[in-house]
């Protein structure tokens, strides 16, 4: 019961972002410039917050490796499934890149502070950043190679590093290694701007729902679903279960992996030639149905 009054909250917020939007509450314009607030300042010091207040000890290599390889083995196996069912060119790779493509940094971060709270955020802002980072960069690299685009890869990959939230757990990693000192003022005023990010991410995610597209690709949705609520968090599971990681440790990184589809799979997919209705398909159907895989994951190693 715990697990589900901490879930079901979260996505009332973002029932509320969809119904404020489909009123005409929110204008497409402003829901743009809202994101962009979202990610550009509140996130990455989020997470950068986060990063310096936890123990170095909370994430290791094993923890890492049990969050990237199940990546990599849902891609692999997701790229022989498109394959075989004929998918080519921009559908292969939208259809590959949002099997493994999660919403980390808004849904997944947010079920981790308001479910563990302070804890879950210092303990997960470092597997944010690690899986920020490489889920793009297998993303891009996925749709660059079935669109035959491997001259443009180099040149994508670079903003990618230079984005405010890789920026802000790179600084955030150094700060925490090298025991450099904040200011307790300081680190009080980032923790109000912090504060202001989860909420406003929640209700962009609702007002950026487009229930009319599941119709448009719903086979290919569900099977993505699957593939990013259940295969890929049990990967995980098990992988932590071989490396010998408790129940209590695996849970941080098992609900980054259960996340839905990253709202960035839709850009991606309209910037380098994929397929933007799979893409969309994807993300509204995975987030719609998120709810219950999150109680589901969370129940079972709560």
């Amino acid at each position: 019961m715990a697990v589900i009054e901490t879930i079901i909250p979260i996505f009332l917020i973002i029932a509320f972002g969809y119904v404020i939007q489909r009123r005409g509450f929110l204008k497409e314009h402003f829901i743009q410039e809202m994101n962009r607030f979202v990610f550009l300042f509140p996130l990455p010091v989020l997470i950068f917050t986060g990063i310096v207040k936890s123990n170095p000890g909370d994430v290791d290599l094993i923890h890492i490796l049990s969050a990237i390889l199940p990546t990599g083995i849902i891609l692999c196996v997701s790229l022989v499934v498109g394959l075989v069912i004929g998918l080519k060119q921009g559908r292969l790779g939208s259809f590959v890149q949002t099997t493994f493509h999660g919403n980390v940094s808004y849904i997944g971060l947010a079920v981790l502070f308001y479910m563990l709270g302070e804890e879950g955020l210092k303990r997960g802002s470092i597997l944010i950043g690690i899986l920020i980072l490489v889920n793009n960069s297998l993303a891009i690299a996925v749709l660059s190679w079935t669109q035959h685009q491997h001259k443009n890869i180099l040149r994508t990959f670079l903003p990618i590093i230079k984005t405010p939230v890789i920026v802000a757990t790179f600084c955030g990693i150094a700060i925490l290694y090298l025991k450099v000192p904040i200011p307790g003022v300081l680190l009080k005023g980032m923790s109000i701007v912090a504060n202001i990010a989860l909420p406003m991410a929640l209700i962009i995610i609702g007002a950026s729902i487009t229930i009319g597209t599941i119709r448009k690709s719903f086979a290919l949705s569900g099977t993505v679903t699957f593939f990013k609520l259940i295969a890929l968090p049990a990967c995980s599971l098990l992988l932590c279960e071989l490396f010998g990681i408790p129940p209590k440790e695996m849970l941080p990184g098992i609900i980054l992996l259960a996340t839905p589809t990253a709202t960035t799979s839709y850009i991606m997919a309209r910037e380098i030639g994929g397929d933007i209705d799979i893409a969309s398909g994807a993300i509204t159907l995975s987030t719609l149905t998120s709810p219950l895989t999150f109680i589901f994951w969370a129940s079972m190693l709560h």
